[in-house]
């Protein structure tokens, strides 16, 4: 019985420990891989939202700017209207 022990043991160190390892290290380069995948699309998706975010900054200053010139029109409307009909500001 103790030669049918070692023998299981010899077959397990011989040929799957080694097997173990390579799948070991095998998967260590593909976690490495991926998480390197990971990485690279974080980057992307921080440079998409700062973007987005600059995109949207613009929008809201050209709609405050769009908006600051109507008023400006209206206020030079406004103004001429009240001269021509000799209306006195207060």
């Amino acid at each position: 019985m103790p030669d049918v022990v070692e023998s299981v043991r010899k077959l397990l160190q011989d040929f799957v420990a080694p097997e173990l390892r390579e799948l070991r290290s095998g998967l260590k380069s593909e976690t490495k891989r991926l998480e390197n995948k990971i990485d690279s699309l974080e980057d992307k998706m921080d440079a998409g939202f700062t973007q987005l975010r600059s995109t949207l900054e613009n929008v809201n200053l050209r709609a405050e700017l769009e908006a600051t010139r109507d008023i400006a029109n209206l206020r030079e409307r406004v103004t001429r209207l009240e001269v021509e009909r000799g209306i006195q500001r207060q």
